[in-house]
């Protein structure tokens, strides 16, 4: 008895000493080891990104289950984010404290776009049938915007919520060039930028300058609206680009465009901007660019984060909105920054 109880404490005391001298051995028990900070995803390329770029975060894939997908928007009551699983024609549900993701709603029209408006009802851009609709507290669904002129719209794409509860959004018809993502069928308008509200019969033109205007957001203060332009999908021989408009009469109209980012090596789909005014794009270019790229507010791109797929909408989520949402293809990540979402 003696002599086995010396050999296990003897034993014991070798395996600690071993231990000691290898940090992972214990690690291994946990799963795999971890990267080493600074994640590889961040990329400074100018000192004014230092400020928003955190080195002891992780880039967090959540989900990758969806087949194409796009529009997130937070919900800061619920502390949740909706987007969209576009051919699946599905809503879709990412839980802040759980992590979790779950079908929202089914059937609904290879929605696109999302957002919640001032009053937390959310508003959704619809592919097919192309629409722009608004549900109600009481579970209903209203359609703010289905026709201009006549004609039916495209396959409303991106949109925002102003203080007077107005909805600008973009009408490019990705939705109607494929069965995939809606339902294919001649375009019958030009695309452009709408707005329309609740007193309106039909939405009013802002704009048909973009070639194929998407993703939409505002500046902090309010005044101005951006818009990126994905024309190389259809019409290789124009830049992609993201574009600055003075809003006017509430938002009711649009100033000059000012080109912020132009770009014949890369496209900009969902856009975002952070308090400070740095623009923050979504970026399908190729490995090594498929991400997010991040522009100061004269245009100069800074910095970027970067992904395994092609990154196609984003946005800031979390109570400080300092958490940034991708829908990438198939995946969604999210990664802390040091910037504050507007």
């Amino acid at each position: 008895m003696d002599m086995n109880r010396r050999h296990f404490l003897g034993t014991s005391a070798a395996f600690a000493a071993t231990a000691a001298l290898s940090p992972t051995t214990w690690a291994q028990d946990a799963g795999p080891t971890p990267s080493r900070y600074p994640d590889p995803a961040w990329e400074v390329l100018d000192a004014r990104f230092e400020p928003y770029y955190l080195f002891n975060t992780p880039l967090e894939r959540h989900w990758s289950d969806g087949l194409w997908l796009e529009g997130p928007a937070w919900n800061a009551v619920g502390r949740y984010a909706v987007f969209s699983d576009i051919p699946r024609a599905r809503q879709m549900r990412w839980d802040e404290a759980s992590g979790r993701v779950s079908v929202l709603r089914e059937g609904v029209g290879h929605a696109n776009g999302n957002a919640f408006d001032n009053h937390g009802r959310l508003v959704v851009c619809e592919h097919s049938p192309a629409r722009v609709v608004r549900y109600e507290w009481d579970g209903s669904v209203r359609v703010l915007a289905k026709a201009f002129q006549g004609k039916p719209l495209n396959a409303p794409n991106d949109l925002v919520i102003l203080p007077n509860d107005g909805v600008i959004f973009s009408d490019p018809g990705y939705g109607a060039h494929v069965d995939y993502e809606g339902s294919k069928r001649a375009l019958q308008l030009a695309p452009a930028i709408y707005y329309v509200d609740d007193t309106l019969d039909e939405p009013q033109r802002l704009s048909d300058e973009l070639a194929k205007p998407n993703g939409l957001a505002l500046s902090a203060d309010g005044r101005y609206l951006y818009a990126s332009d994905t024309a190389p999908s259809h019409f290789p021989e124009l830049p992609a680009s993201v574009s600055r408009f003075a809003l006017t009469e509430q938002g009711r109209a649009l100033g000059a465009r000012e080109v912020i980012v132009s770009s014949h090596d890369e496209t900009y789909d969902g856009i975002a901007l952070d308090v400070d005014g740095n623009l923050w794009a979504s970026v399908s270019g190729g490995e090594g660019r498929d991400g997010v790229s991040i522009f100061a507010p004269g245009g100069e791109r800074i910095g970027r984060i970067r992904l395994p797929e092609v990154c196609a909408n984003l946005c800031f989520v979390g109570a400080q909105r300092n958490r940034l949402l991708m829908t990438a293809s198939r995946s969604i990540y999210t990664l802390y920054t040091n910037a504050r979402g507007v």
